[in-house]
């Protein structure tokens, strides 16, 4: 597609989640938790996220709600919603909401990382809509903040609804001028592949998920939920741990190995803070909650580095960890759906061996130079 500025350029608004007032003790959600084994990672590691935060890209955060008390140092609304008030990020769709619980909620809901604090800023509308433009100006606010407030990793789960195999399009913009640049800071930015597999049938995934220099996420089923039907079209006839869902973009290391789909995790459905009230609960699915999934755990590898360290650890490093601690998952094998399959396999996030595949490198470092980490 042709060039064009991040102003001309529309991002898909994202369904909004079912929301309920108070939690609800039949959408207790403990999948995400047993398949990626957060609870034995956080256990064994000494690690919640604590000291480090993410900025989520969304439509906003209830930032009083309880799983957040405390964990909001800064927010920024870059929409119009509100008279355009920079400072008010309230979230009337409810999306972002339940993006920063999957990441950090930390009281009537727990999410990955339940230390780590939550910058809001708001560049979807309460409709859902919005521009790469505020896109760019988010990222553009986070580098331009000399304290940063803690922001160790970038959160966005969203997209243009394109199905791209290569970025060579993208090369000059400006957005990826910008990620490669809080690449360069060791911020990596986590971005969703795509909800949008049954439209294209083919191995590809959205902007700004196929910029190389991002780390793209991919949606798994993390437990029999039964069969869905999907708007796109999509449908799952029977669900599984680990079989891919027939709405996520996907793309193979052996198609493209620069733009690969870094890393699955699982993305439906999941259960995490609403906007109904202080205690509400929302219920999601789809590549943009797997997104918060993977940027919780790389707030547990990037303390346990830290502590460590001094420092925060490279971004390939962080991507090395993450596969290399993965479980292999084969897309065609047991998948009951009404969409293609590659017959390939790919890498499903374990926060447990992502945590020890970093540990690995430390000890190797410490063995190999025989000389403690100087930050």
């Amino acid at each position: 597609m042709p060039y064009l500025n991040p102003a001309e350029r529309s991002l898909s608004p994202p369904p909004r989640p079912i929301q309920f007032e108070k939690k609800q003790i039949v959408l207790l959600d403990a999948e995400v938790d047993s398949l990626i084994r957060t609870l034995k990672a956080r256990k064994a590691f000494g690690v919640s996220g604590a000291a480090l935060a993410a900025a989520v890209l969304d439509t906003g955060l209830r930032v009083t709600h309880r799983d957040f008390a405390g964990r909001v140092p800064a927010r920024r609304n870059f929409t119009t919603d509100y008279g355009a008030d920079p400072n008010d990020v309230s979230d009337g769709q409810g999306h972002g909401t339940n993006v920063a619980g999957i990441i950090a909620a930390g009281d009537l809901h727990v999410g990955i990382a339940p230390g780590a604090s939550i910058v809001p800023l708001k560049v979807l509308t309460n409709q859902g809509g919005g521009t790469f433009q505020w896109v760019l100006d988010a990222l553009d606010w986070i580098l331009n903040d000399p304290e940063n407030h803690g922001i160790s990793v970038v959160s966005m789960s969203l997209g243009d609804s394109s199905n791209d195999a290569d970025d060579g399009v993208h090369s000059m913009d400006p957005i990826r001028d910008r990620v490669l640049r809080l690449r360069a800071l060791r911020i990596p930015v986590v971005v969703a592949a795509g909800n949008d597999y049954f439209k294209f049938k083919a191995e590809g995934m959205g902007f700004p998920a196929i910029l190389t220099e991002t780390i793209s996420v991919g949606a798994v089923y993390d437990a029999n939920e039964g069969p869905f039907s999907y708007q796109s079209g999509a449908e799952a006839y029977s669900t599984a741990a680990d079989r891919l869902t027939p709405f996520s973009q996907r793309l193979h290391e052996s198609t493209n190995t620069r733009t690969r789909t870094d890393i699955f995790a699982p993305g439906a459905p999941v259960t995490s803070s609403g906007i109904d009230s202080d205690e509400g609960e929302s219920v999601q699915q789809g590549t943009s909650q797997a997104t918060p999934v993977v940027t919780g755990v790389i707030l547990l590898m990037q303390e346990f580095f830290k502590r460590t360290a001094g420092v925060l650890p490279p971004v390939d490093l962080l991507v090395e960890c993450l596969r290399n601690g993965a479980v292999r998952v084969h897309d065609g094998d047991d998948e009951d759906d009404n969409v293609p399959h590659t017959q390939k396999e790919f890498l499903r996030v374990d926060a447990f061996g992502a945590l020890e595949a970093v540990r690995r490198k430390l000890q190797h470092h410490l063995l190999s130079t025989q000389k403690a980490f100087v930050p």
